[in-house]
């Protein structure tokens, strides 16, 4: 028996819409995952963001800004205050407000890199270039689909309850507004950043680049990212804070890891963890090598100021800082790893990159969420993942050559 005429609209439907249904799926799907971990409570959950709600709670909400409750930023501190007045439980508020910031993550590198692709169509003809257009804006929302899905981001916000969702889009949204030339709006973004975590420095060494490089903005443009990291504690300052708070809070930060690695592979693996006795040398160490990574740039000028090069240059400067600089753990690779999935979407010549950031990052939650494996199992289970992806990868291809 055949499919009937029902069926045949049905298949039809699912083939003329397969683009839209399959980013809705994944859309769904995304939710879902997320949806799933609410409740699970990580030692971040149980031992910091649920006794810092309770207490600003007891406090009165926002009366609490009076006083510092954590060690994150005033910005958080704020959003703390705020759902305190919300009758939802705390870990279920913390994990929504993550996941909001997921999306403006996914948003962001689907803007990426459909810029990107759209400066390769400048040489096609009219038809072309709307045929190839079309195509470009499906791959766009694909590439925002990944970040989407990605483990490491799900497992951030709906496990972890972590906001790292949070300074990373602001980094991302500064990176593709200032290539756009939307500086401004790039500067917010930026103070906005550092408003959410200090872990947003890791993207000033390509905007300082590309300041040097393009000439396009003038360096007064900072003051603005100054005043809203500033303002983004305004309503603490109407409650009494400190007028310095926000700066008092990040130094207070700087010397409260005092270990050389932790939960990272950094490579003061190979060299030890004597964090006094090491700790100035990878800081100027790592300084002398954001210099000479500047000094490449300025002699490549042409490729930096493309878009590839110009998020491939991002990645290099932070994948730098992460690896040399003291007291770096686990969650700092968060924004390297989506960095470095665009880059390989850009580039498939990258895409090994991303593979191996990622992995190495999950295994890391891995072992905080969910407890140690046996180093066989591991090994074994990456090997067993590899040949998968690159099955996946060869089946991919082979379509593709069939179809020319």
């Amino acid at each position: 028996m055949k499919t009937t005429s029902l069926e045949n609209k049905f298949i039809d439907f699912i083939d003329r819409h397969r683009n839209v249904l399959l980013l809705a799926f994944v859309g769904l799907i995304g939710l879902a995952i997320r949806w799933a971990g609410r409740y699970y409570a990580s030692e971040d959950m149980t031992v910091c963001l649920i006794p810092w709600f309770e207490k600003i709670r007891a406090a009165g909400g926002l009366p609490a800004l009076s006083a510092q409750v954590g060690d994150y930023g005033l910005l958080y501190q704020t959003l703390i205050s705020l759902m305190t007045y919300l009758p939802m439980q705390a870990i279920v508020q913390y994990k929504l407000l993550s996941m909001v910031f997921d999306v403006a993550l996914a948003v962001f590198a689907g803007l990426i890199y459909r810029d990107v692709c759209m400066d390769r169509l400048a040489g096609a003809t009219a038809g072309d270039r709307e045929q190839q257009a079309s195509q470009v804006r499906f791959r766009s929302c694909l590439v925002a689909a990944a970040v989407w899905l990605l483990p490491t981001v799900i497992l951030n916000s709906s496990y972890w309850g972590q906001c790292d969702a949070m300074y990373a889009s602001c980094c991302l949204g500064t990176l593709y507004l200032l290539r756009r030339g939307s500086f401004a709006w790039a500067f917010v973004l930026l103070g906005l950043a550092f408003g959410c975590k200090l872990q947003a420095v890791f993207i000033l060494p390509i905007v300082g680049v590309y300041y040097m490089l393009s000439r396009r903005f003038s360096l007064l443009w900072v003051l603005l990212s100054v005043a809203v990291m500033w303002l983004s504690g305004i309503v603490a300052f109407a409650f009494g804070r400190d007028l310095l708070a926000p700066i008092m809070i990040y130094t207070g930060q700087v010397g409260h890891y005092q270990e050389m690695y932790m939960s990272f592979p950094s490579v003061w693996m190979l060299v030890g963890n004597h964090y006094w006795g090491l700790r100035w040398f990878a800081i100027l160490f790592t300084i002398a090598m954001m210099a000479v990574g500047l000094w490449y740039c300025l002699g490549h000028k042409r490729y930096v100021m493309s878009r590839e090069g110009y998020f491939a240059a991002a990645a290099w400067f932070m994948w730098s800082m992460l690896l040399f600089l003291p007291s770096m753990h686990d969650r700092y690779a968060y924004l390297l790893d989506i960095l470095l999935l665009l880059v390989g979407c850009m580039d498939r010549r990258f895409i090994k990159y991303a593979v191996v950031t990622t992995l190495i990052s999950l295994y890391y939650y891995g072992i905080y969420l969910f407890g140690d494996r046996g180093e066989g199992h591991i090994l074994l289970a990456l090997v067993y993942l590899l040949a998968y992806m690159h099955y996946t990868w060869t089946l991919v291809t082979s379509f593709q050559h069939e179809e020319r």
